[in-house]
């Protein structure tokens, strides 16, 4: 039996997410620096040690915890973004619009899980370095998604004359940003399903 598919490999993933998940709940309703590991170990059931020995840092916990809340409940943190059945979907996909809506119901999904976290790594990262750094690694890694979906629709023709893949990309990037969402969701009390479809609209609108 390979270690990838072992009792104990599972066992470790399954306390990882666990971990993972206590730390965001607490991170998001306490704050970064207010929440202790010991805080977290107690709201997870574990060991702090156990916490220690999987993580090392308590900034690797909240990057685990950022990492969760994005996989969404359904995928494994760990698995690469390019793995993810949402990502097949949206590559499989044969219609430009449908592609760039797809992928807006997506990031609408990960707001709302992710923002509360967000927010916390904000504020802490102006004190805090390594938040900072982490910070600035998932806003790049946000990047990501766009970057592989505008080179796909140029291989295709199917973007405006003109606009390059990079262009697009950072059009995409602006647009999908969580505090759009959060802006017309919360703030101006929008519903998802408006949020995720006028955002799509905007995209092909700017982009096809």
């Amino acid at each position: 039996m390979s270690s990838a598919t072992s009792p104990g490999s599972s066992r470790r993933r399954a306390t990882r997410r666990k971990v993972a998940e206590a730390a965001a709940r607490l991170f998001a309703d306490r704050g970064y620096a207010a929440t202790t590991l010991q805080a977290v170990a107690d709201e997870a059931g574990v060991h702090v040690q156990t916490i220690y020995q999987a993580f090392g840092t308590k900034v690797a916990v909240l990057a685990e915890a950022a990492a969760v809340l994005v996989a969404g409940p359904q995928e494994e943190a760990a698995t690469p973004p390019p793995e993810r059945a949402w990502v097949a979907e949206l590559f499989a996909e044969p219609d430009p619009a449908r592609q760039l809506e797809l992928y807006s119901n997506h990031m609408r999904e990960v707001s709302e899980r992710y923002m509360g976290l967000l927010d916390v790594m904000r504020v802490t990262a102006a004190a805090d370095p390594d938040v900072a750094s982490f910070l600035t690694t998932a806003e790049r890694g946000r990047y990501d998604g766009p970057r592989h979906i505008t080179a796909a629709l140029a291989e295709r023709g199917a973007l405006q004359a003109g606009l390059s893949a990079e262009r697009a990309a950072d059009i995409m990037y602006a647009i999908t940003t969580y505090d759009v969402y959060r802006s017309l969701i919360q703030d101006r009390g929008w519903s998802g399903e408006d949020t995720a479809a006028w955002i799509a609209g905007a995209l092909v609108r700017a982009l096809l």
